[in-house]
């Protein structure tokens, strides 16, 4: 009888295996993302693994007050706003896939953008005061030199988080299709954790990186949220981060815009908006 009990609980564990596979398969941009995402994570600890190795002086954060836990916290609420930037969008997006209320959203009255925008400024509203805490909390504890110019911060997280969410917007039209797996989101997110310089300065990667990773709008506004909070730069010293984030802005809200009303109308004609 016991033995008959043990074939039975592997079977049914067999056919809940098997179930999962089924379901996550029709889920490819997903799973092929993941897989990418765990390889991506080894490099990093790579990278991070040799900035340490280099030695106590790290002078590639120099230019930062030379403070290594203040570049560390830096670069950590750094990906707190890239996050809720880039999800602000496809996380309301989502959640509404799941409750199986999103048909009845976009019949409402209030667009879905608007609404998916009220979502985010409560997230991001979230993380600032979040951010505040930390660098208060672990300043005090850990004696961290902060000089903050708060002008020229609100100036490059503003510029970041329309950049950012530009891309969430256009990742969002592309999950409309895809339902599971946001490869423009995911995109960024690794980008900005292996070349922007969060856990280590960008001058330990080779030099044709160096140039890949500073064309990215997240390393410039890394790079000049570290400067005006943590050595007091003004909007003169960050003036190139911030030009640099207005060209993205105004080459990607459009594409963002289309892309999602792309995404939207294709949605509509399948008839998927409601399947996640």
């Amino acid at each position: 009888m016991s033995t008959a009990r043990a074939v039975n609980t592997v079977r049914q564990f067999g056919v809940h295996v098997l179930q999962i596979y089924w379901e996550r398969r029709s889920y490819r941009t997903a799973i092929a993302l993941g897989t990418v995402t765990s390889l991506i994570s080894f490099v990093q600890f790579l990278l991070m693994g040799k900035f340490l190795q280099d030695g106590n002086t790290f002078a590639g954060i120099q230019g930062y007050g030379g403070n290594i836990i203040s570049f560390l916290m830096s670069g950590s609420v750094f990906t707190g706003f890239v996050a809720v930037s880039l999800g602000a969008f496809s996380n309301h997006l989502q959640m509404e896939q799941r409750t199986g209320t999103l048909e009845s959203v976009v019949m409402m009255p209030v667009p879905l953008p608007r609404v998916m925008l009220y979502s985010g400024v409560v997230g991001l509203l979230g993380t600032s005061l979040g951010s505040v805490v930390m660098f208060g909390v672990f300043g005090a504890i850990f004696d961290i030199p902060i000089s903050v110019n708060l002008l020229a911060t609100i100036a490059v997280l503003a510029l970041l988080v329309v950049t950012l969410g530009s891309f969430g917007l256009a990742g969002c039209g592309v999950l409309l299709i895809t339902k599971r797996g946001d490869p423009v989101r995911w995109g960024i997110t690794t980008l900005t954790t292996l070349l922007s310089g969060v856990m280590y300065p960008i001058s330990i990667l080779p030099g044709w990186l160096q140039s890949v990773a500073w064309a990215l709008p997240t390393t410039q506004a890394l790079d000049g949220i570290r400067k005006s909070l943590l050595v007091d730069a003004d909007l003169a010293q960050v003036a190139p981060s911030l030009l640099h984030m207005a060209i993205w802005s105004a080459v990607m809200l459009p594409v963002g815009l289309i892309t999602f009303s792309t995404g939207m109308s294709r949605a509509r004609k399948a008839g998927s908006i409601g399947e996640y």
